[in-house]
C-alpha cells in the first residue's frame, strides 16, 4: 500500500495471509498512525484508550511494587470491562500474529523476527509477542525464546519508544534467566541450544553490565550480582565462570553455531575460549577450509585472530597453501580486520603471495583501512606504473594522506597537460580538500593567466556539485573560478553566459562588475536586454546594461520604447527612461524624420497631451525645462546630468503655455509657469496677468500676484514683474470685484500703493458698491484720508492711523461742503429701482439702486462711528436722506444717525 494511505487491520489481515514481505512494515506504520476517534460519542464516564494509559501511568509512578501492580491491574479491568468502549484497532494485533506463529512458515517466521527486533513495545504488539514467548517456553522453541528473550533482556535500557511497563521488562527478562536455568538442571543437554540463541542476537555495541540473561549464561558461578543487576563486566575469561559448564561439554554443535552466527565479538570470544577448553580435538580434526572461509568474513575481532590461530597452528595450513586450499580470498579479506594479530599475519601473506592485488583493492584499502593497511597498499601501489595506474585512478589516490605525494608526483610528471583532460580537472576541484589542493597548484604552475578557455571554468561553475555549496558561503571553487575569469575580457566570456549568472545568488555581484566594465559584447542582443527589464531578477543588470554607451546606442533602444518605458508605473522603470532620455537624446531624435522643429512639437505633445500618462508628461516637462536656453541652466536635472540647452528659444510659444495654465492638472500648471516667468514679457503678455488672477489654481494666482505686488521694487525680476506706468487702473478696480477674496485683497493692496496713478474719488465711490464689505469699507476710508478737506489742520490724521497720510499729488475737497456735495451725490444719484451703469469701462454690477444705496449708507456710518471728524462732515447729509420716500432708504439713514449720536455724544446733528 501507498505509504501515505491510512492502515487497518483487515489490510494487515491480507498481507499476513499471502505472507507478504511488507508485513512487519506494515505493522510499524499501523501502530504510529493516529487512532481514530470512535464512530459514536462514548457513554458519560466511560474510559477511552488515552485514559487507560494515564492510568496506567499513575500505576507505574506509585512507590511501592504491590500498589502498582495492583493499580496497574484495575485500570486494565476497568478498561476491558466496558461493553460500550470498542477496544483500539491495535489490540487485533495480538491475534494475528499469534496466528502467524501458528502457521509456522519460513516466512511467517521471518516477519515475527523482525518484528521482535525492531518494532517499540506498544499494546496490541505486545499482547501478541507476550503469549508467543509463552506458547515458545512451552514448545521449547528455542529460535523464537532466544530472540524474543534477547529482546526483553536489552528492552530495560534501550531508548526506544515502549507502553509496556519497566517492571513489565524486568519480569520477563527474569522469567527468560529462570527459564535457561531450569532447562540447565532439568535438560542439560537442551541448555546450550537454547543459551546460544539468546546470545548470537547481541549487538557489538551491547553494555554487558546492563544486561541480566548474557551476564548470567558466562558469569554466573561469579556470584557478582544482586536482585537487580550485576556488578561487574563482561571478564576477559568467559567460560570460568560460565553456568552449567557440564552442558556445554556434551557437544560443540552449540558453539559452532554461535561462532557463524553470533553479532558480538564477546558471544564470538566465549564460542572460542569454549571450543579450546572443551573440545579441542573438535578444532584439530573437524576444522574445514569452508568453514574457516566463513569464519573469515565475520566482522569479529576473536574470531579473526582465532582463524590466524588455526592457520599458524597447523602445517595443513601453510600459507604457500592457501591458494589451493581456497583461503587466499578469506585471509586477504583479514587485512580489514579489526584485530591487529590478523591484520598482521594478512599482511604477511598478501607480500609474500598476492603482489599482484588489483588496484582498485589496494585503492579501496587505502581509503578505508587501519594504519597498517594503509602503509602496505600505499607501499604496493608507488611501485607500479604511474601510466598504467592511469589519470582518474591517480586522482583518486590525491585524496587521502598516505598516496597524496605519490599522486602528485606520479600526475606532474609523468603526463604532458594534454593527457589530463579538463573533465579530470573539474572532478579535482570537487573532489577533496586535498584534491582542489592539488589541481589549483597544477593550474596555476602549469598554465599562465587566461591560457586555459573561458569555457573550462564556466563548466567548472555549471558542474551540478557546485550546488551542493551552502548559498550563505562561497565556495573555495567559486572564489578560484572567479578569480581565473576576471582575467578574461567580458568578450572573451560570452555575453549570454555573462547574461544568465548576472542573477547567481553568489556569482551575481561579481558577474555584474564584469558586465559594466565591458567596453563591447559581441552577440549581445539589445532585444534580449531590453526584455528583462520587465523581469524583477534581472531588471538591475538588464537597465545598467541599457544605460551604457558603449555596449548600446539611443538608437538601438529607439525612442518609442524609452517612451513606453517612460509610461510604467514602476518607478524603476520611469526613472530610467528618464534620465536616459534626458542625458542621450536631442530634440531632433523624437521625431522620425530627425527634425528638430518636429521633435520640439511632439515633446510639447507629450508634456501637455491631455491623454499622456503622468510618467511621459513628468519627462517631457523636465526635458523642456532643462533645454530651455534661459531657466535650463538652473534647473537641478542639468547640474546634476551637465546638459547643455538644446531647444530654441523660440519654440517655447505663448499660444502652446499660455492655456496650460488654466491647465485642471498640477504638473501641467506648474510647468507652464516655469517658462512663463522667463518668457512673459518676450511674449508680450505682461499686461494679461489681470487674467491669471483670476484663475482657479492658487500657484497662477500667485504668480499674478508678484507680477503687480512687485511692480516697482527693487531686486524684482523684470521678466515676469509689470512696472508702476504699466498698472492698469480699471483692470486693477476690477479686481477688486473678484470671487476670490486673495485676488481683491492683492487689488485694494495695490489701489493703496498706487492710489496716484490708479485712485480718484469717482473711482472709490463706484468702489464702494463693493458686495466684498471690507473692500467698500476701504474705499470710504481712502476717500477720507485722500480726499478729506482742505481747510482741515495739516497735521490731522484719521483715527487708527499711525501717520499724517500721504496725499501725493491728489485731488482734495476745498470744503466740507465741497465732501458733502459728493455724498449727496452719490446718495441722491441712484434713482431707486435701476442698475447702477459701468463706469470708465468697469465691469457693470448687477445691483438694485436700493441695495447700492444701503450699502454706502452702512460703510459711511461705520467710518462715522471710528472718526468723529467724519461723523461731523457726513451726518447732515444722512439727516437730510432721511426724507426719501423709500422705507428701505430712510429707515437706513435714521438708524445710522442714531447710532453716530450713541458714539459720538457731543456731536450736534
Amino acid at each position: 500500500m501507498a505509504p501515505s494511505e491510512e492502515l487497518s487491520t483487515t489490510d494487515l489481515q491480507r498481507l499476513a495471509r499471502a505472507e507478504a514481505p511488507e508485513l512487519p512494515e506494515a505493522v510499524t506504520a499501523f501502530l504510529v498512525q493516529p487512532e481514530k476517534p470512535p464512530e459514536k460519542p462514548l457513554p458519560e464516564g466511560a474510559l477511552n484508550f488515552q485514559g487507560l494509559k494515564s492510568l496506567l501511568w499513575q500505576a507505574q509512578n506509585r512507590r511501592d511494587a504491590q500498589g502498582r501492580r495492583a493499580a496497574s491491574q484495575e485500570a486494565w479491568q476497568r478498561f476491558l470491562a466496558q461493553k460500550d468502549v470498542p477496544l483500539p484497532p491495535r489490540f487485533a494485533l495480538a491475534d494475528l500474529l499469534v496466528a502467524l506463529y501458528e502457521r509456522n512458515t519460513d516466512a511467517s517466521r521471518s516477519a515475527l523476527f523482525q518484528l521482535v527486533r525492531s518494532a517499540d513495545l506498544q499494546f496490541g504488539l505486545w499482547g501478541g509477542l507476550k503469549r508467543i514467548y509463552k506458547l515458545a517456553e512451552q514448545r521449547h522453541d528455542a529460535e523464537m525464546f532466544g530472540v524474543l528473550a534477547w529482546r526483553f533482556d536489552i528492552e530495560r535500557h534501550s531508548p526506544r519508544t515502549r507502553e509496556v511497563s519497566l517492571g513489565t521488562i524486568t519480569y520477563l527478562r527474569r522469567r527468560a534467566w529462570r527459564y535457561l536455568r531450569h532447562l540447565g538442571a532439568a535438560v542439560p543437554e537442551l541448555y546450550p541450544q537454547f543459551a546460544v540463541e539468546v546470545l548470537r542476537h547481541y549487538a557489538p555495541d551491547t553494555r554487558w553490565r546492563e544486561t541480566w540473561v548474557a551476564m548470567h549464561i558466562w558469569a554466573h558461578e561469579s556470584h557478582k550480582y544482586n536482585a537487580q543487576a550485576f556488578s561487574i563486566d563482561a571478564p576477559s575469561d568467559l567460560v570460568k565462570h560460565r553456568a552449567f559448564p557440564e552442558a556445554w561439554k556434551r557437544s560443540p554443535d552449540a558453539l559452532m553455531r554461535l561462532l557463524d552466527t553470533c553479532q558480538s565479538d564477546a558471544a564470538a570470544r566465549f564460542a572460542i575460549q569454549s571450543l579450546r577448553k572443551d573440545f579441542p580435538e573438535v578444532l584439530r580434526s573437524q576444522v574445514t577450509p569452508a568453514w574457516l572461509e566463513r569464519l573469515a568474513r565475520r566482522p569479529l575481532a576473536s574470531a579473526h585472530e582465532f582463524l590466524v590461530e588455526t592457520l599458524q597452528g597447523s602445517p595443513e595450513f601453510h600459507q604457500g597453501k592457501l591458494r589451493g586450499l581456497g583461503l587466499h580470498e578469506a585471509v586477504l579479506a583479514l587485512l580489514m580486520s579489526p584485530s591487529p594479530k590478523a591484520r598482521t599475519y594478512a599482511i604477511e601473506y598478501a607480500r609474500a603471495h598476492a603482489q599482484d592485488l588489483p588496484a582498485e583493492r589496494l585503492a579501496e584499502l587505502v581509503a578505508t583501512g587501519t594504519a597498517d593497511t594503509v602503509a602496505f597498499a600505499a607501499a604496493v601501489l608507488e611501485k607500479r606504473n604511474p601510466r598504467e595506474l592511469g589519470v582518474d585512478f591517480l586522482g583518486r589516490l590525491l585524496a587521502t594522506k598516505a598516496t597524496n605525494a605519490f599522486a602528485s608526483k606520479a600526475l606532474e610528471q609523468s603526463f604532458d597537460r594534454a593527457d589530463l583532460p579538463h573533465r579530470f580537472l573539474v572532478d579535482m576541484f570537487y573532489g577533496s580538500n586535498e584534491q582542489l589542493a592539488w589541481v589549483k597548484g597544477y593550474i596555476d604552475s602549469k598554465y599562465a593567466a587566461a591560457e586555459l578557455p573561458a569555457s573550462f571554468y564556466k563548466e567548472l561553475l555549471a558542474d551540478p556539485r557546485h550546488s551542493k555549496f551552502p548559498h550563505y558561503n562561497t565556495s573555495p571553487v567559486e572564489q578560484y573560478a572567479l578569480k581565473a575569469l576576471g582575467a578574461y575580457s567580458p568578450a572573451a566570456i560570452g555575453a549570454d553566459w555573462l547574461l544568465d549568472t548576472a542573477i547567481h545568488p553568489q556569482l551575481g555581484t561579481t558577474v555584474q562588475k564584469w558586465l559594466m566594465r565591458a567596453d563591447a559584447l559581441p552577440g549581445l542582443d539589445v532585444e534580449r536586454v531590453k526584455g528583462l527589464v520587465f523581469n524583477a531578477k534581472y531588471r538591475e543588470v538588464a537597465l545598467a546594461l541599457l544605460g551604457n554607451r558603449k555596449l548600446f546606442t539611443a538608437r538601438q533602444l529607439t525612442v518609442p520604447w524609452l517612451l513606453a518605458l517612460a509610461r510604467r508605473a514602476d518607478p524603476a522603470l520611469h526613472e530610467f527612461a528618464h534620465r536616459y532620455l534626458l542625458e542621450n537624446l536631442s530634440p531632433a531624435d523624437f521625431s522620425e524624420s530627425g527634425d528638430a522643429t518636429a521633435g520640439l512639437e511632439r515633446l510639447f505633445e507629450l508634456a501637455l497631451g491631455a491623454k499622456q500618462p503622468v510618467p511621459v508628461r513628468q519627462f517631457a516637462q523636465t526635458y523642456l525645462r532643462c533645454h530651455h536656453p534661459v531657466i535650463g541652466p538652473e534647473q537641478p536635472e542639468s547640474k546634476s546630468y551637465q546638459l547643455k540647452p538644446k531647444a530654441p528659444r523660440k519654440a517655447y510659444t505663448a499660444e502652446r503655455l499660455w492655456p496650460a495654465l488654466f491647465d485642471a492638472r498640477d504638473d501641467v500648471r506648474r510647468f507652464a509657469l516655469a517658462i512663463t516667468r522667463a518668457e512673459l514679457r518676450t511674449w508680450g503678455y505682461h499686461l494679461r496677468v489681470y487674467e491669471l488672477a483670476e484663475a482657479d489654481a492658487k500657484e497662477v494666482r500667485n504668480f499674478a500676484y508678484d507680477a503687480l505686488l512687485n511692480a516697482g521694487e527693487a531686486g524684482a525680476d523684470e521678466r515676469s514683474t509689470l512696472k508702476p506706468e504699466e498698472l492698469d487702473a480699471v483692470k486693477v478696480f476690477t479686481l477688486t470685484e473678484s470671487t476670490k477674496r486673495s485676488t481683491r485683497e492683492v487689488a485694494v493692496e495695490l489701489i493703496r500703493r498706487h492710489y496716484a496713478r490708479l485712485g480718484g474719488a469717482e473711482r472709490l465711490a463706484w468702489l464702494m458698491e463693493s458686495a466684498d464689505r471690507e473692500v467698500g469699507l476701504f474705499a470710504v476710508r481712502l476717500l477720507w484720508e485722500k480726499h478729506r478737506p482742505s481747510h482741515l489742520p495739516e497735521g490731522w490724521k484719521p483715527s487708527g492711523a499711525t501717520e499724517a497720510p500721504a496725499l501725493g499729488g491728489t485731488e482734495r475737497f476745498a470744503n466740507v461742503d465741497a465732501l458733502r456735495t459728493f455724498v449727496r451725490r452719490m446718495l441722491f444719484g441712484l434713482p431707486p429701482g435701476r442698475s447702477k451703469e459701468g463706469r470708465e469701462g468697469m465691469v457693470q454690477r448687477r445691483l438694485s439702486a436700493s441695495t447700492a444705496k444701503r450699502r454706502i449708507v452702512e460703510l459711511i456710518r461705520d467710518l462715522g462711528l471710528e472718526d468723529q471728524a467724519f461723523a461731523r462732515v457726513v451726518a447732515p447729509v444722512l439727516q437730510e436722506f432721511t426724507g426719501s420716500l423709500a422705507k428701505g432708504e430712510w429707515q437706513s439713514c435714521l438708524a445710522s444717525l442714531v447710532q453716530l449720536r450713541a458714539a459720538h455724544p457731543g456731536l450736534s446733528l
